[in-house]
């Protein structure tokens, strides 16, 4: 059973990194700029690349849909493939999938790939290399999810519950 919630992480973890990549190929660095390290939305906003009202409602958008993707996967996989429909097993599950997405996410696409990667720098943020490789920033939120992913685990534990009344 352990192994086969870890190969399930490893597959949430690649599905919903697929979907974050074709949403940042499709919309660009600078929609995805809500994202970054504060000195680098800082210069952008004031280079006029982008408004703090833009960021915002992109921020709302994104992260809207991300919420969505997220459950579906998590539904898919915790119902779908597993036959579960309770809600600790839902929770449980979800929790480790999501974290699984948040450790990936934190070393390889952020740490490795957008630390390092000249596809996520915003033109006139080049010279910025410094606020480019803020690791903390990125493992701060790593760690800080933890936590906050919890609320979004009992939400999605709820519905896998409310899949077993049907």
């Amino acid at each position: 059973m352990v192994t086969k919630i870890i190969i399930e992480a490893v597959v949430y973890s690649l599905l919903y990194t697929a979907f974050m990549l074709l949403l940042f190929k499709a919309q660009g660095a600078t929609y995805q700029l809500y994202n970054y390290p504060p000195a680098i939305k800082d210069r952008a906003i004031a280079k006029g690349i982008i408004t703090q009202e833009e960021l915002d409602a992109h921020a709302k958008k994104n992260k809207s849909i991300g919420i969505v993707v997220m459950v579906v996967l998590c539904m898919i996989i915790t119902c779908g493939v597993n036959g579960q429909h309770n809600f600790l097993n839902g929770f449980v599950q979800s929790y480790i999938f999501l974290n699984a997405f948040s450790l990936f996410d934190a070393l390889v696409i952020d740490t490795i790939w957008f630390c390092h990667g000249k596809w996520w720098v915003i033109p006139g943020t080049e010279d910025m290399t410094e606020a480019y490789h803020d690791y903390a920033f990125h493992w701060k939120w790593f760690f800080l999810g933890l936590l906050t992913i919890l609320p979004l685990a009992a939400i999605i534990g709820g519905v896998v519950a409310l899949t077993g009344l049907f």
